[in-house]
C-alpha cells in the first residue's frame, strides 16, 4: 500500500466526515457528486463507514458523523463523556432554537470537531474541522466560571478567512483529564456577529440541556 494510496483514503474518509457534517446527504450518490468521486468506490466507502459505525443516519435517513469517530476525538482530547449522549442534545437544542448548536473543545483555541454538530440550512455560521481564535484578548473572565457565557470568535488566520466574527452563547459540559491540554467541552448556539435578542430565552435552553446531562443514567 503506497504513501500516496492511503494519504488519499485518509482525505477522502475526513471530506466525508465533514460533507455529512456540513450538509444534508442521503446517498453516496450525492457525496460522489459534491466531492467529484468515483460513484462506484463512493457507494463502497459509504457502505463501509456505516458498517464500522464510521458514518450513521438520523431518523429521517441523513447521514451524520457515526459514533466510532465521535468517541475517537472524545477520548483523544481527554473528555470522560460517551459520544452516544452528545448527537441527541445537539439535535435537541438545535430544533428547540432554530440556529447553528455545536459541540467544540475550548482551549487556546476553539476546535469544532467531530463531536457532534447539528445545523439547520441556511444558518450554518460555524463548519465543522474548523478552529477559531477568540476576538478578545484575554477571552472574557465569564467563560471560566460554571453556566451561560457569551463569547465573540473570529476564524483562525491560518484557516483562512481571518475577518469573520461569530457569536457563540455557551456553557461547559465535561473539562479534559488530560494534563498537557486542558480544555472544556462546550456546548453552544452561535450566529453571525450581533447580539441575541433572545438570550434569557437561549440561556434556559441550555441550562436546561446541562441539567439533563449531568442527570444519572
Amino acid at each position: 500500500m503506497s504513501a500516496a494510496w492511503t494519504t488519499e483514503a485518509v482525505t477522502r474518509f475526513r471530506d466525508i466526515l465533514a460533507l455529512v457534517s456540513r450538509e444534508q446527504v442521503r446517498t453516496a450518490y450525492e457525496i460522489a457528486v459534491k466531492l467529484k468521486l468515483p460513484v462506484s468506490s463512493t457507494y463502497l466507502t459509504v457502505a463501509e463507514m456505516e458498517r464500522l459505525s464510521c458514518l450513521a443516519r438520523d431518523e429521517s435517513g441523513y447521514l451524520l458523523v457515526g459514533i466510532r469517530p465521535q468517541q475517537m476525538a472524545l477520548d483523544a482530547l481527554g473528555f470522560q463523556v460517551a459520544a452516544q449522549r452528545l448527537a441527541p442534545l445537539v439535535r435537541h437544542l438545535r430544533d428547540q432554537s432554530g440556529e447553528t448548536v455545536f459541540m467544540a473543545s475550548m482551549a487556546e483555541f476553539v476546535t469544532v470537531g467531530t463531536v457532534a454538530m447539528g445545523f439547520n440550512p441556511g444558518h450554518l455560521v460555524v463548519q465543522p474541522f474548523q478552529t477559531y481564535r477568540y476576538a478578545a484578548s484575554p477571552p472574557p473572565a465569564d467563560m471560566a466560571r460554571a453556566g451561560v457565557f457569551e463569547v465573540t470568535l473570529a476564524t483562525n488566520a491560518q484557516y483562512g478567512d481571518y475577518g469573520a466574527l461569530v457569536n457563540l452563547m455557551a456553557l461547559h459540559l465535561a473539562r479534559s483529564t488530560s494534563a498537557a491540554h486542558p480544555a472544556t467541552l462546550a456546548v453552544g448556539v452561535a450566529r453571525p456577529e450581533g447580539q441575541f435578542r433572545d438570550a434569557a430565552h437561549l440561556a434556559r435552553k441550555l441550562l436546561e440541556l446541562k441539567a439533563f446531562f449531568d442527570s444519572p443514567g
